[in-house]
């Protein structure tokens, strides 16, 4: 990556960081203006960081999901925006202290991974290839959404069981948004994954006659879709509340990481 290639990617990761800060400082402080504060920061970053994704698309003449800087980068987009859009929406404060560190880290990611963009390789121009790519890129934006709008909700549904308020509870929606939302962004984001991974079986089967190599990033997605499956089943059987939930949705994220980080190998 050369410098001119990079400076709204800095730019933005700039913008991300203090951000992230100010949500993070009402947490604490409980001062709603820092909140404000954050989200104009974190829109500014998202203007730069929309840039930076477009300067990308005009010089390699791709969607940008083909490498690891490229993939972090996008979800990190994709994140923000639905973030955005549900916050427009809903007013959800809370949401912004999962969010907003996990854009930055992605954003993080995709600065220190110092790979070359270049034109995408003959060999992979296919559009079920880049099918594969977009869909599993965005599902996989959808399910994180998921996960911190479904952390929100086991955090309101203790506080109110325990009648007590934690430090979220300004912040939180009320219960029935929080699982709306998260019920929804799973769904979604599991069907477009699903649809994304099965796309890529079929691209895998075309160019080397069989299903896929048992690489990283293939067991990590494939580990990601099963634990995100069974957390689906868990919301549609209303056992969301169990302990077990929280557990499965930080392995999912793991996975996810795994997946993401080994796109690279």
């Amino acid at each position: 990556m050369t410098l001119a290639a990079t400076d709204t990617l800095y730019v933005a990761l700039a913008f991300y960081a203090l951000g992230t800060i100010a949500a993070l400082g009402s947490l604490f402080t409980k001062v709603k203006r820092l909140q404000h504060y954050g989200l104009l920061m974190m829109i500014a970053g998202f203007v730069a960081h929309t840039g930076w994704i477009g300067t990308i698309c005009t010089r390699t003449g791709h969607p940008p999901i083909t490498n690891l800087p490229e993939a972090t980068a996008f979800v990190g987009w994709v994140v923000f925006a639905v973030e955005l859009a549900l916050w427009i929406r809903y007013r959800v404060y809370a949401a912004s202290f999962f969010v907003y560190p996990l854009v930055l880290l992605l954003l993080t990611i995709s600065a220190v991974a110092g790979e070359q963009f270049a034109p995408l390789n003959p060999g992979l121009r296919s559009n079920v290839f880049t099918a594969h790519l977009l869909l599993t890129t965005i599902g996989v934006a959808g399910m994180l959404i998921g996960v911190a709008f479904g952390s929100l909700a086991f955090i309101q549904d203790r506080a109110l069981k325990e009648k007590r308020r934690g430090r979220f509870w300004e912040w939180i929606p009320s219960l029935d948004v929080c699982k709306r939302v998260s019920y929804h962004a799973l769904a979604i984001g599991f069907s477009i994954y699903t649809a994304g991974l099965l796309a890529g079986i079929l691209w895998s089967y075309r160019t080397t006659a069989g299903l896929m190599e048992l690489r990283v990033k293939q067991v990590g997605a494939m580990v990601a879709w099963v634990l995100f499956a069974v957390l689906l089943k868990q919301y549609i059987a209303g056992e969301f509340r169990r302990k077990r939930t929280v557990l499965l949705s930080a392995c999912a994220f793991v996975a996810v990481l795994v997946a993401i980080l080994g796109i690279s190998r």
